[in-house]
């Protein structure tokens, strides 16, 4: 019953945060972010290599074109050499820096997680958050890293949370 709950709730969210638009004020380009590194940087077991593949909408929600460029939906899944496999839906909050070359991007969301061989963290309905940072190397490509946190917030009995590291590359679509 938790996971059909669960499966709800992310596909409620995921759904709103896809078709949500609002006017957009920033001229922000959409980006695919392709990453790969660490999970489970702390180690509960062993280490295994992730990849990361990611979609942030151009258009987001209280956009400015300040620093703060809004509040972006995104979308994405996470695999493991261990099998495991994390679908999520949030929102990125990018912080743009010296005319846009440098960018910091808080994020969080809530996903669904099959421990396939890996890890268990107490369940399905998980929470994402996360922080990186890119550099420009191009008009239309970043080049950066992040730190991901998988976790159910105790939501579940058993909690450990993983960390993840990993280094990114984005593509801007106009």
């Amino acid at each position: 019953m938790r996971k059909s709950v669960a499966a709800h709730i992310c596909a409620g969210v995921f759904a709103a945060l896809v078709f949500a638009s609002a006017p957009a004020e920033a001229d922000d380009p959409a980006l695919v972010t392709l990453s790969a590194g660490v999970f489970d940087l702390v180690s509960h077991r062993t280490q295994e290599f992730e990849g990361r593949v990611e979609y942030r909408h151009g258009q987001g929600f209280f956009e400015t074109d300040g620093v703060f460029r809004g509040f972006k939906p995104m979308v994405g899944i996470m695999g493991n050499t261990a099998e495991a496999v994390f679908g999520y839906a949030g929102l990125a909050a990018p912080l743009a820096f010296d005319g846009g070359r440098w960018e910091f991007v808080p994020s969080g969301g809530v996903g669904a997680y099959h421990e396939g061989n890996g890890i268990f963290l107490g369940g399905t309905f998980e929470f994402h958050v996360g922080l990186s940072a890119s550099y420009a190397i191009s008009p239309n490509s970043r080049l950066g890293v992040a730190l991901y946190h998988i976790s159910n917030a105790n939501t579940h009995r058993k909690n450990p949370g993983v960390n993840s590291l990993l280094l990114q590359w984005s593509w801007a679509f106009n």
